[in-house]
């Protein structure tokens, strides 16, 4: 005679497997679903460089660009921006006369940029978020009251 106890544990050892089975067949379907990446997929129309050229320059805000590399990651390049003062320049005092004004502190902007990492277990790209400096920007300095 079966015992209700020994057909409740080959059901569960049954859905056990079931759903083994199904995450391994999902976790490999992920992986293989293609995406196709051009070879020149970081390239820049030059249209896009001609407006904003040495805008990093000109701000009263202004940031030099520092290069982030990782190997196993897409995009493998990414400029990303460091202001070069804590204060902005004084607008008052016009162009070619650089002065500082203390009042005016110089914050980046932040950006979160969608990047593809290598998951060399699984052997396939996945999906992450990179936070960014992609400029900076003059606010008003925070005082004590």
């Amino acid at each position: 005679m079966i015992h209700a106890n020994s057909i409740s544990l080959a059901a569960y050892c049954l859905v056990i497997l079931m759903v083994t089975v199904h995450a391994r067949h999902k976790a490999n379907t992920l992986c293989n679903s293609s995406l196709k990446i051009p070879r020149n997929y970081q390239a820049v129309p030059p249209s896009v460089l001609e407006g904003n050229s040495n805008i990093h320059a000109r701000s009263l805000s202004s940031w030099t660009w520092r290069i982030n590399f990782e190997e196993n990651r897409i995009p493998k390049t990414i400029s990303e921006a460091d202001c070069t003062s804590s204060y902005c320049v004084n607008p008052k005092r016009g162009p070619g006369r650089v002065e500082f004004d203390n009042k005016l502190n110089s914050l980046p902007i932040r950006q979160e940029l969608l990047v593809l990492r290598l998951n060399k277990t699984l052997g396939c790209f996945q999906t992450s978020y990179l936070t960014v400096n992609v400029g900076c920007t003059c606010v008003w300095a925070r005082t004590a009251e």
